[in-house]
């Protein structure tokens, strides 16, 4: 019988096929107690004496099978060369995985206890919130806050609430999800000297509340959004740090006279601010604040640039100069005019774990299960947004065997076969035996883009947003609120640009820092020798963390100089010298830096950028149990070599839901979720993009060259080039300067 030796990036694609003599073994040991097949959380209805002796069996087994060569199997978590950890192996037989792996120290999963759903009346809000503060100088600005809170309708269309005072005005337009009659925002505190509008959910609201009403305080409500306020009676700004769920809030204390403003840690929820001259203004979306006369819009070259370059605004940049946007994990404060922003929250620093590779097992299952429960907790239907993908599916196979909720699903599908993952997510469907919704998107998707303009407020160069906005109608027919499973790529190592070789582990630290910003820059930008593509193609070798920073499917490289103004490449240079410097800063090995920068910058700044706003324009809450921030912090803490190998990402994921899954989802390749842009661009929307695309708008040619854009359309058009991402890209960008700015 042949044995596999785990190495510390052990792939189990070769598990598919296994020996046909362990078959017979296994299949002879099964009639001593069921040993094949058993599983590791074992059943309660076991009697404990027949338990003991069936993990007896299978302890006996595993460790015939598994017996070590060179090296224990599980060697402990540790950061040093001398103990790597290992992830064991799986077999796969039919339709099940089962376990060859020893779990031997900790047999039975940890389970969690939660707290019962209280007969009361419970409150949760997903809406959106705006407003101002000022010093008192006598101005009514009170029908300014109620047209951004008119414009905000979508997100909110159950209710709207007003809050008032010389100074200050709080708006919210709110969708209810708990308590469908009741809770009317702003709220304050008993002796209504704090009042707040929030946008979100606090999942752990429950152990919340039950701590400040020992400690005193009257509720009058029984929903999260109060215990804002009591929170910030007791510990003031470091309220922040008791909070865990999804959200962005508004506190005023008119004993202070301050405002407080907040983001969640992972940026699920946004909040948009303009800083004019002592007066502040804030909003959920960038467009109602653009609807406003507040001040004469400017492009950004810094956020046009990186829109460019990177396909999406990193940090607090917005496209127009004046409006910045509150980064995930920051806090601002203004106070007689001063405003400050401060972070919180940080994602570095967390050390490796230091146990068994079961034991991790156990306590992802654990961390997962608990974050399905808190986002279960709705007065309302739920669905999920199911693709062809692990992550997705994980999250249906641990609702249904393991919390065993049945939801609706609902998928969007193509009649182009390589972008189409209807059929995966049918037979997930038909496996767990739920309901499941599928359209068909066609070029009608195009007729989104004035949607997508004007609800994103800036330009948005993910091209998904358009089936994401559509698959977000569909749902919204059915539920009100669906689960997601966006962050599993981010949390679990899911993309292809992580599956580094061995020797590209290390192979950065061959270069000096400055060295390594200088040829990225150059290689950004398209300039020199070390922009040339032969330099381009060996740095995504020997750089291969820059696969995180830009992507040649936007405007990287020699490209760039040709769309680029001279006075664009001039007014942004030093931000791009910046964000280089800043991606390049620390010592952290390729795949944590990878890592890192997708879990702070395109995470938040693209991806749940395009979920917010394309599933709130339809009044759909989208919740994402791989973005509850203390699953994030374990994946966090989890060896590189049980996320990813050189073949195959989310190697912990596929392992905890092996066992349930089809395997038309286990086996099925990773895709982007996209539609076939090059295919229209060529075709049914050919006289669409040139329309949208040229002429340029004026404020956008002191930046951009004209004859460029018309070049790639044409080189696109006539087959001599894919430029897709690019020309969407530009169509959006021109698109919203038509919508929201004036020559």
């Amino acid at each position: 019988m042949r044995r596999h030796t785990a190495g510390s990036r052990a792939s189990t694609n070769f598990l598919h096929h296994p020996a046909r003599s362990l078959r017979r073994l296994i299949s002879l040991l099964s009639t001593f107690g069921a040993v094949a097949g058993v599983r590791l959380q074992t059943s309660r209805s076991i009697k404990p004496r027949e338990r003991d002796l069936g993990d007896l069996r299978l302890f006996v087994l595993v460790r015939f099978l598994t017996r070590p060569t060179n090296r224990p199997r599980h060697a402990a978590c540790a950061s040093n060369d001398e103990s790597k950890p290992v992830r064991p192996h799986f077999l796969l037989e039919g339709n099940n995985l089962t376990r060859v792996a020893a779990l031997a120290s900790k047999p039975i999963s940890r389970r969690f206890s939660f707290p019962s759903r209280t007969s009361k009346a419970k409150r949760q809000f997903v809406c959106g919130i705006a407003g101002y503060v000022a010093p008192e100088d006598g101005l009514d600005r009170r029908p300014l806050l109620q047209q951004m809170t008119q414009a905000l309708r979508h997100r909110g269309p159950d209710d709207e609430g007003y809050f008032a005072e010389p100074g200050v005005g709080l708006a919210i337009r709110r969708l209810s999800i708990i308590d469908l009659a009741g809770s009317h925002q702003p709220i304050s505190n008993e002796d209504e000297t704090v009042h707040v509008v929030f946008n979100g959910a606090i999942y752990n609201y429950l152990e919340l509340r039950a701590g400040l009403e020992e400690r005193g305080h009257r509720l009058k409500t029984h929903g999260d959004t109060e215990t804002l306020v009591h929170l910030y009676e007791e510990h003031g700004i470091d309220m922040l740090r008791f909070l865990r769920g999804m959200f962005a809030f508004a506190l005023w204390d008119s004993r202070k006279k301050t405002l407080f403003l907040a983001r969640d840690r992972l940026g699920k929820k946004p909040l948009n601010y303009l800083a004019a001259g002592r007066e502040l203004y804030f909003c959920s979306e960038l467009a109602p604040l653009l609807n406003q006369n507040l001040a004469s819009w400017e492009i950004n070259p810094n956020a046009l640039a990186a829109y460019l370059l990177l396909g999406f605004v990193p940090g607090s940049q917005t496209m127009v100069r004046q409006i910045k946007r509150l980064p995930p994990a920051h806090y601002l404060i203004w106070h007689a005019g001063e405003t400050k922003v401060q972070r919180y929250w940080s994602f570095r620093g967390a050390p490796k774990v230091q146990c068994s590779y079961g034991e991790v097992l156990d306590e992802v299952r654990a961390k997962l299960d608990e974050s399905l429960r808190l986002r279960l907790r709705s007065d309302v239907p739920l669905g999920l947004l199911l693709s062809g993908g692990i992550d997705s599916n994980a999250l249906l196979a641990r609702l249904v065997r393991g919390l065993g909720q049945k939801v609706q699903a609902f998928t969007i599908g193509f009649s182009e076969k390589e972008y189409d993952e209807s059929s995966i997510a049918q037979a997930s469907a038909r496996h767990f035996g739920i309901e499941h919704h599928v359209l068909i998107g066609n070029t009608d998707l195009l007729q989104l883009l004035p949607d997508v303009v004007r609800y994103y407020g800036e330009p948005f160069a993910d091209k998904s947003a358009l089936p994401t906005m559509l698959v977000c109608e569909l749902t919204r027919r059915h539920v009100k609120v669906a689960l997601s499973g966006d962050g599993g790529d981010e949390a679990f190592a899911g993309y292809p640009k992580y599956r580094l070789k061995t020797w590209q582990h290390h192979s950065s630290v061959w270069f000096s820092s400055a060295f390594k910003e200088r040829w990225t820059l150059a290689s950004m930008r398209g300039q020199g020798w070390l922009g040339s593509k032969a330099m381009r193609n060996l740095r995504r070798r020997v750089l291969p963390e820059t696969h995180s920073l830009f992507s040649s499917e936007f405007f990287s490289g020699r490209i760039y100089q040709r769309i680029s103004t001279a006075t664009l490449r001039m007014q942004s240079n030093y931000f791009l010298n910046g964000l280089v410097s800043e991606f390049w800063s620390g010592t952290m090995e390729p795949l944590e830096r990878m890592l890192h920068w997708d879990n702070t910058q395109p995470l938040p700044d693209s991806l749940l950028v395009k979920l917010d706003i394309a599933s709130m324009s339809r009044s759909l809450e989208v919740r994402s149990p791989f973005l509850d921030q203390e699953l994030v912090q374990l994946c966090a803490r989890l060896p590189g070599a049980w996320k990813v190998d050189d073949k195959q990402g989310k190697l912990i994921l596929r392992d905890l839901v092996a066992t349930d899954l089809p395997l038309e989802v286990l086996r099925a390749r990773k895709r982007g979720f996209s539609v076939p842009l090059g295919q229209w661009w060529r075709n049914e929307a050919r006289q669409q993009i040139r329309e949208g695309l040229l002429p340029l708008h004026p404020v956008l040619r002191p930046f951009l060259n004209e004859s460029i854009a018309a070049e790639l359309l044409e080189e696109h058009q006539a087959g001599r080039a894919n430029h897709a991402q690019r020309l969407w890209n530009l169509w959006v960008l021109n698109e919203w300067a038509r919508m929201f700015l004036r020559s």
